[in-house]
């Protein structure tokens, strides 16, 4: 029985070549499960799922290309899928993403019709506070985190994350020019 620390120990804790073929194989199997997957969306482009599937996969390779078109075929597929405001924030991120991280146009577009489903939409109303913080309309920022602040569990990591986010808007928008009024995120 290896103590902790002892030389015995330490080579266990390295993976052997077995360990490295697996994750190669999980690696394979993962392509191979993708590649099915768009060969059964090529035969079924109405599933609605399978492109909000996709669309995740590619966002999480950091493909955000691929994630915003398979967006956009997923919403066009389902009003089930169009009625969702998570997918609408996805897609959004995505071409934010494209856009180097940022919202503006056609995400605040999407975000816009997030918000329009659902007012209190946790990701929709971040990212509504985010698109109106890079817009430099701190006043506006802070009427989407607020409420979204108020959702969070306290002493969590994200509502400490938020806080500190809100106090300094807070502290930005008592020095800004707000934008003319009416510019901000139109729930349509």
């Amino acid at each position: 029985y290896p103590r902790a620390g002892s030389p015995d120990t330490q080579l266990a804790e390295v993976p052997g070549p077995r360990a490295a073929e697996a994750a190669v194989g999980a690696g394979a199997a993962a392509d191979d499960s993708l590649r099915r997957l768009r060969a059964h969306l090529e035969r079924q482009p109405r599933d609605a799922r399978g492109w909000v599937i996709l669309a995740r996969i590619e966002a999480d390779r950091d493909r955000f290309g691929e994630a915003a078109q398979a967006y956009a075929k997923a919403l066009v597929a389902s009003s089930k899928v169009a009625a969702d405001p998570a997918v609408w924030c996805e897609y959004a991120d995505a071409l934010g993403m494209m856009q180097g991280g940022n919202l503006a146009g056609r995400p605040r577009e999407l975000i816009a019709r997030a918000l329009a489903l659902d007012p209190n939409h946790p990701k929709a109303l971040e990212l509504a506070g985010s698109s109106e913080y890079e817009r430099g309309d701190y006043a506006a920022a802070l009427r989407y985190w607020r409420p979204l602040l108020a959702a969070q569990q306290a002493g969590s990591q994200a509502y400490a994350e938020l806080a500190a986010a809100i106090a300094r808007t807070e502290r930005l928008a008592a020095t800004a020019v707000a934008p003319k009024r009416g510019q901000e995120l139109a729930v349509k």
